[in-house]
């Protein structure tokens, strides 16, 4: 399967920056088979997805055509977000405990991933770390973030897992 990893931060990122191809570890011990460059009007396309439909509604608009203003509405996501755990927990029982694919399972997915999105984040401006992460390190750095904040999309890639 595929899907993209975006590179957003708080700074604009220079091009010679930009996440690219050969910037994430990939192979083998890796979550990543491999990635790709994608064309611009892909880039865009996702980069509207991103804005209108995984993120939080309401939370973000995006200002042009690589900036993104985070308008507020992280009490009411930490809210929901402690809401989809309890759900998540209450369905944990001594006979589902170790299902295979059961409630912990998806209880550890929803951990990492609150969005439950295949969109990864990369939040390094120098482009020199060797990782991207699940949306929950992303969203955990956003509720720290002052309504009105601009953030910056750089690369963004395909990966195949």
């Amino acid at each position: 399967m595929h899907s993209k990893i975006f590179q957003i931060t708080t700074t604009k990122v220079s091009k010679d920056c930009y996440l690219n191809e050969d910037t994430l570890m990939q192979g083998d011990d890796s979550y990543f088979d491999y990635c790709d460059k994608i064309d611009e009007e892909e880039r865009k396309y996702h980069i509207d997805v991103l804005v209108n439909h995984i993120l939080p509604k309401g939370m973000f608009e995006l200002v042009a055509e690589d900036t993104i203003r985070y308008i507020g509405g992280a009490e009411k996501w930490k809210e929901e977000f402690v809401a989809g755990l309890r759900n998540k927990v209450e369905v944990v029982t001594p006979d589902t405990v170790q299902d295979w694919i059961g409630p912990v399972y998806q209880l550890e997915k929803y951990l990492k991933n609150p969005l439950e999105t295949a969109y990864w984040f990369y939040t390094d401006t120098e482009g020199a770390q060797s990782y991207a992460e699940q949306s929950y390190e992303f969203m955990r750095e956003v509720c720290g973030y002052e309504p009105g904040t601009l953030l910056y999309i750089g690369g963004v890639i395909d990966y195949h897992f």
